[in-house]
């Protein structure tokens, strides 16, 4: 599931229309709203809650006369004027059974003559469900997201703290009921727990009561199958996949001793080394190339710079010369001027010539020679890097060489390559069968949950003479098979959560000593922290920032052990970190945790440097700005240090 858009209409601090969008893409999941305490952070939480939950959205709500104040505390009210409606839309898409569907869900409330009225509206892939009055609408959205579920995968940082300060397993053990939809199982046995209360006598028929005893009959059945599968799940799966996965490390750590890690690459090796050999080979014809042309020249810098001194010299002389042999020549040709004015004249215009030039060389020569020399300058400098190159090269092809004598060949494994692989299968297996139970589980699960809520109606609607004792014993038959129905499915999830929990925890502490696994004590659910020696760690001694990142892994676990794919929403999630801590989650956590994360922070929480770190993985930021003149808030693209975007972009609302 991936959130498109929200839209909200004065709705709490937002005065007027707002939307935003908040698609993603790959390799940038996340949405980033940035705002001050105050500025309206949390009630972009809110409303996607409430778009999707309604009244349950809301703790401690429980009549519908609280549900009606709330929402009228919801309509935004300014300084000038009071709003007389709100409301918030979500679009959304969704994947069922391999279609994708696209859902536009609106909730509006306003006041009429002082009451209050809600409407709800959902549109799948532009056509309203107008079918759907707004208890099935709202049902039909429960079913879509199961709220329990989707606490989940919303969670601001006063969760975060319930779970780090989780001492006696109180939480985890609620959050496991929402898991697997026990917290379903525990309404309707409070509700049949009322039906013992009421204490009068009621009549029924033969064939109601048959009715009654056959489900009682079923429920009990789910039951003994539900702890039986749970059994199997234990036995035929759980343990030996551990079995296999201590063989599997075993044969892992030889194949390592064995020089397996360098046979896993010695192919590659090879085919390196050859790419390299053929770089060298190629890099030597063309040393050898640049070796025949003028690099020569560069090799011996202080006799050529003599010789082009020499040079320059000749060259005067040889000029001179011609230029009096020219003058010569033109003398003959002058008539009317007397010999010895004449001589006298050449005399003074001729070059005085001391001595012969050492080398006959003409302009176009010494042109081409001074060419040479600044070319050979210029060779001798591609000579050197080619050089370095080549140094370069040899250093890599020997190394490769040293790697690839140290590994064995892949054939000298082959037996143990290949029972790796064999013990792989097993577990892929056992993995395949696991899902496969679970599956049936929860079809159980959903079995019981149908009976009990029909039994429920059933008992309202009893007619006869059926005696309080009566009632009281098949409702008390009821209530213990779905607690103990309730028990083996949440024992069914437990050991998944383990192995989710230790992996998430493990990304999120590596290269750190905070190297803990998790035990969950399959009675009272309390969680005991053990080091990679085995001890156990006084989780009192652990510090709050640690608190955090055990708790966040819980929570990521908890989600992916439900099985669902939503987005994460995290309100105010860095508050109790240092910056090592916070490092990790901005590297390790936010942007691998799911397909869309939107995160709800203050500028001290993701400050300028985690915000630089943050910001390859983020499709789009905003920053919430409050207005204290109208007492409203304006959601703005960019963040608060990227004060360019800011002033570019335009005010997301209208």
């Amino acid at each position: 599931m991936i959130f498109k858009s929200l839209t909200l209409e004065n709705f709490r601090v937002f005065e007027g229309v707002h939307h935003v969008d908040l698609s993603v893409k790959d390799g940038e999941p996340i949405i980033l709203f940035g705002g001050l305490n105050g500025s309206g952070k949390t009630s972009i939480l809110t409303a996607i809650r409430l778009a999707l939950f309604g009244k349950s959205s809301l703790d401690n709500v429980k009549t519908k006369k609280e549900y009606e104040e709330e929402l009228r505390g919801f309509i935004h009210k300014s300084n000038d004027r009071q709003c007389d409606h709100s409301s918030v839309q979500l679009q959304l898409l969704y994947s069922k059974l391999g279609m994708d569907y696209e859902y536009q869900i609106t909730r509006y409330w306003g006041c009429d003559r002082g009451a209050l009225n809600e409407e709800i509206t959902i549109q799948e892939n532009g056509r309203i469900l107008s079918e759907l009055d707004s208890i099935q609408a709202q049902s039909f959205l429960n079913d879509l997201i199961p709220p329990g579920v989707a606490d989940l995968f919303f969670f601001d940082g006063e969760k975060i703290k319930n779970m780090a300060d989780d001492e006696d397993g109180h939480v985890l053990i609620e959050a496991l009921k929402k898991l697997v939809g026990i917290d379903l199982i525990d309404r309707a046995i409070h509700d049949t727990g009322v039906i013992l209360r009421k204490n009068k006598k009621i009549e029924i028929s033969k064939s109601k009561r048959q009715e009654i005893d056959n489900m009682e009959l079923k429920l009990n059945s789910i039951e003994n199958e539900v702890e039986n599968k749970s059994l199997e799940y234990e036995s035929n799966c759980l343990t030996p996949k551990a079995e296999l996965e201590v063989k599997l490390q075993k044969a892992q750590r030889k194949l390592d001793e064995s020089g397996g890690a360098w046979a896993k690459g010695r192919d590659s090796l090879i085919k390196d080394q050859k790419v390299l050999e053929s770089q060298r080979s190629e890099l030597d014809q063309n040393i050898n190339e640049l070796m025949r042309g003028d690099v020569v020249f560069s090799l011996a810098p202080t006799f050529m710079e003599k010789l082009n001194k020499q040079l320059v010299v000749d060259l005067s002389v040889i000029q001179s010369k011609e230029f009096n042999e020219q003058l010569d020549s033109k003398v003959k040709d002058v008539k009317g001027i007397g010999t010895t004015e004449l001589s006298k004249l050449v005399s003074q215009l001729k070059y005085n010539i001391s001595k012969e030039p050492k080398n006959n060389i003409s302009s176009y020569q010494f042109h081409e020679f001074e060419s040479t020399v600044n070319n050979s300058k210029k060779s001798k400098d591609l000579l050197k890097k080619m050089l370095h190159k080549y140094e370069v090269l040899e250093t890599e092809i020997d190394n490769l060489g040293l790697n690839i004598s140290r590994a064995p060949d892949e054939s000298q494994l082959e037996g143990l390559f290949k029972n790796i692989n064999k013990i792989a299968l097993e577990i892929e297996k056992l993995n395949l069968h696991g899902a496969s139970i679970k599956v049936e589980i929860e079809s159980l699960l959903n079995e019981g949950i149908r009976i009990t809520h029909t039994l429920e109606r059933s008992y309202k609607d009893l007619q006869g003479n059926m005696t309080t004792e009566n009632i009281s014993n098949s409702a008390n038959k009821v209530i213990d098979a779905m607690t103990s129905l309730s028990d083996n499915l949440i024992q069914s999830k437990v050991s998944q959560l383990e192995s989710e929990f230790n992996k998430v925890f493990k990304r999120l502490t590596r290269k750190d000593d905070m190297a803990y696994q998790a035990k969950i004590d399959r009675i009272n659910f309390m969680i005991d922290l053990v080091d990679k020696n085995g001890i156990k760690v006084n989780k009192k001694l652990i510090s709050s920032g640690e608190k955090q990142i055990y708790a966040l892994a819980m929570l990521e676990a908890l989600g992916k052990t439900s099985g669902k794919d939503l987005p994460f929403i995290i309100d105010t999630p860095l508050g109790r970190l240092d910056s090592n801590h916070r490092s990790k989650l901005v590297n390790n956590f936010f942007p691998v945790i799911g397909e869309q994360v939107i995160i709800l922070s203050t500028d001290t929480e993701v400050d300028e440097k985690f915000y630089k770190d943050l910001d390859p993985f983020v499709k789009t930021a905003y920053e919430i700005k409050y207005k204290d003149g109208n007492n409203s808030s304006t959601v703005t693209e960019g963040y608060f240090w990227n004060q360019e975007n800011q002033e570019s972009e335009c005010e997301l609302s209208t």
